[in-house]
């Protein structure tokens, strides 16, 4: 509800829900998701102008004045690192993870060439949580305390700080046995491929919190809105982590002339 100026109901500090509807590849509807807590959400309206000056006059004042174009953009700042959000920051796609179990690894051979094998480094089997029964180099098998596992993340190492019988030694081809564990689209982890989709579009909702702290409460829709990454993502640091995103308002072309952009509806 609006209130008769001057009154102090009529000063905003906002805060309130954001939804995004992420177009699929064919630009259909795929429904308004939450994105979470938004730090900040700015709508930026401009105006690009040409102005004639009067040269008839010293003073060359304004002769005329004519709007040429308009234009909107949207910034978001992101607190919530769920696979969608953190899907649009990286300009990706969410996908199921997925992984074919192999209950027989049998020296398999992993890393580089035999010349360039180094100690204390990690080396990517290229899968995840394997069970690592066996790390050979050459045809000799190395005691269980020459290397190191990290399975969670599928990675390995030669320690150079073991020195006893079955120790690791540098230059040396490397394979490697156990087995693959199967992960299932079922078991809900997902995996997200960067930089795949630079043109990311959708409709965007904000609607105000029902106990804001001032001003009218307001839902604001953006019928189309291109949104892109807008500065670092922050990985380390001793904050929260959020992720800004900045996006250009594109006319609806289904609507009628007049109603193409954005609206905004007092509650």
């Amino acid at each position: 509800m609006d209130h008769l100026a001057p009154s102090s109901d009529n000063l905003y500090v906002g805060a309130g829900s954001v939804y995004f509807d992420r177009f699929d590849a064919n630009g259909l509807s795929t429904g308004l998701r939450h994105m979470g807590n938004a730090d900040t959400m700015e709508l930026t309206n401009t105006a690009d102008k040409k102005e004639k000056k009067n040269a008839m006059d010293g003073t060359k004042a304004t002769y005329a004045e004519v709007t040429v174009g308009t234009a909107s953009e949207i910034s978001i700042a992101l607190s919530e690192f769920t696979k969608e959000n953190l899907a649009l920051s990286l300009m990706g796609n969410v996908s199921a993870l997925v992984q074919a179990a192999n209950a027989a690894v049998a020296d398999q051979p992993v890393g580089p060439v035999a010349v360039n094998v180094m100690l204390d480094v990690w080396y990517d089997l290229g899968v995840l949580n394997p069970i690592v029964t066996t790390i050979k180099q050459g045809a000799a098998a190395l005691n269980a305390a020459a290397y190191e596992v990290n399975a969670e993340a599928g990675m390995f190492r030669l320690l150079s700080s073991y020195v006893g019988a079955g120790k690791a030694t540098a230059a040396t081809a490397i394979t490697w046995s156990g087995s693959i564990p199967a992960i299932d689209a079922e078991d809900g982890r997902h995996v997200i491929q960067g930089l795949t989709d630079g043109n990311i579009k959708g409709r965007l909702r904000y609607i105000s919190a029902d106990n804001q702290s001032s001003g009218p409460r307001l839902m604001v829709d953006v019928w189309v809105v291109g949104l892109n990454p807008d500065g670092a993502l922050s990985l380390i640091g001793e904050d929260f982590a959020n992720m800004t995103l900045k996006g250009k308002v594109y006319a609806d072309t289904t609507k009628p002339v007049g109603q193409r952009y954005f609206r905004a509806i007092y509650l």
